[in-house]
């Protein structure tokens, strides 16, 4: 997807007794990353098998998006509180190190106003934000050429959306009244978590995968990886009243530990510490402690036991697995709630919600992927069915000019994106791209190549673009017409 940000503007903690921890083949970053703080975000994919370290973590952009946004800052943040990143990249500025002068030259407490604000309005990335309050250094990927038509032709779609968007709604009240005749509250419900559940928050949508274990009796010693999955969530969950006490408990146990501990062990501890995150601390120090405390503080501090519990469910989750697993889940549930007939229209109606976001602009990989793979088929039902009357507009829409020349360019951009960061990267090295929507084609460039890679998604609390397309809209007003 376009980035616009560059172009207007072209750890928890640290001890002060511990030095920056750093990855390397000591300490698996693969294992860290995969247990980034649910209210963050989530894996959504990756090619790792055997727990190596990644080549790259692509985090995937919602522009303008300020909730999303501020997740991607926080998932930064996190990643490069404990690994040693050699570069960030991010969509939307020309190849090379981001010129920062502008926001750099103006003073102290002025700048981070400015920035809080602009990150407030959607107008900085949480990417940029990051770089710009930490002195990070930030890298484009793009070739100017190619995203300047790609930025024109999304602005010439965004200005026409008026064609599309009533021809989607038609389609889709013909098709809410079918599903009134065939659909169950349950059917209803399982639609819009199967359709929605890339955009659905973390916790929110861990409460809405028991609701359908629970509703439709799966037996979830099928899934042992989404068993996992919600018992990690159950334990971050309980954990969420003590995370912002996890600094100072800790160095009450550190100072129990100096005070009680063997002098060895303390010592072995300090220098353990530079290589673990603050829960395995909390943990190690609490296991050698225990014996120190008061039965007052045990029973405060007996929540380090579910910390416990949480780190050997995320030690034994793959999510590799996860991922296989979830498709064969809904695929269990679609096939037992959905007749011949209901099956059907879902998928008229899923790819309707697809072909809805295809044309916002705003359609992630994932979904993407499955648009263009089912897009053959959904015209052969469209022919068929007379369930959309207006099905021949549904048609045109796919295979309108302006939308496959807007997503070809993004499918070359891909190859740029894929040829800079290799260009830019070293070898042996772990690095961050955070890049929009449907770049799909990266994966298999990265899979193809050898390349290490894990998908982060960010928490959202939906997916309009509003501020995203208004920005297309300013920046084309002034760029294609007024000049």
């Amino acid at each position: 997807m376009i980035k616009l940000n560059s172009l207007i503007i072209t750890f928890f903690f640290i001890l002060s007794f511990i030095n920056s921890a750093y990855c390397d083949t000591e300490k698996n970053c693969y294992q860290f990353i995969k247990n980034i703080p649910s209210s963050f975000g989530k894996i959504f994919e990756t090619n790792i098998k055997n727990k190596e370290n990644p080549d790259i973590i692509i985090i995937n952009d919602l522009h303008s998006h300020v909730f999303a946004q501020k997740n991607i800052y926080s998932i930064i943040k996190y990643i490069k509180s404990e690994i040693n990143i050699d570069k960030i990249f991010i969509e939307g500025a020309p190849k090379g190190k981001v010129n920062f002068s502008a926001i750099t030259n103006i003073k102290g407490d002025i700048r981070i106003s400015l920035l809080n604000k602009m990150l407030n309005k959607g107008l900085v990335s949480g990417t940029e934000y990051f770089c710009y309050t930490t002195n990070t250094q930030l890298y484009g990927i793009e070739d100017s050429v190619l995203y300047t038509e790609t930025l024109k032709l999304a602005y010439i779609l965004m200005r026409n959306e008026n064609y599309f968007f009533p021809r989607i709604e038609k389609a889709k009240k013909d098709l809410n009244k079918l599903k009134k005749n065939f659909y169950s509250k349950d059917m209803f419900e399982f639609e819009h978590l199967f359709f929605n559940r890339t955009n659905i928050e973390t916790k929110k949508y861990y409460k809405q995968l028991l609701n359908i274990i629970k509703k439709h009796s799966v037996d979830i010693n099928k899934y042992p990886e989404i068993y996992n999955f919600i018992n990690i969530i159950n334990c971050d969950i309980k954990l969420e009243p003590y995370k912002k006490n996890f600094s100072k408990d800790f160095n009450f146990l550190v100072q129990k530990m100096k005070n009680y501990a063997p002098f060895n062990m303390y010592s072995k501890f300090i220098n353990d510490c530079k290589q673990n995150n603050i829960e395995d601390n909390l943990i190690y120090c609490y296991k050698i402690t225990n014996n120190f405390l008061s039965q007052k503080e045990k029973d405060y501090y007996s929540y380090i036991n579910i910390l416990i519990q949480k780190q050997n469910f995320e030690n034994i989750f793959d999510i590799s697995k996860y991922l296989d697993e979830e498709e064969i889940f809904y695929n269990e549930i679609l096939n037992n709630l959905f007749k011949t007939e209901e099956k059907n229209i879902f998928f008229l109606s899923q790819m309707i919600f697809l072909t809805e976001n295809y044309t916002k602009l705003n359609i992630d990989f994932y979904n993407f992927d499955k648009f263009i793979t089912n897009k053959d088929k959904f015209t052969e039902k469209l022919n068929k069915t007379h369930y959309i009357k207006n099905k021949e507009e549904i048609i045109d829409i796919l295979n309108n000019k302006e939308l496959s020349a807007y997503y070809g360019n993004n499918i070359k951009r891909d190859i740029v994106f894929f040829n800079n960061v290799k260009e830019l990267t070293k070898e042996k090295t772990t690095n961050i791209l955070v890049v929009g929507g449907f770049h799909k084609g990266l994966l298999n460039l990265f899979n193809d190549t050898g390349k290490k890679y894990i998908v982060i998604f960010p928490n959202t609390n939906g997916n309009d673009n509003n501020i995203y397309r208004q920005l297309i809209l300013d920046i084309g007003n002034y760029n294609f017409i007024s000049k």
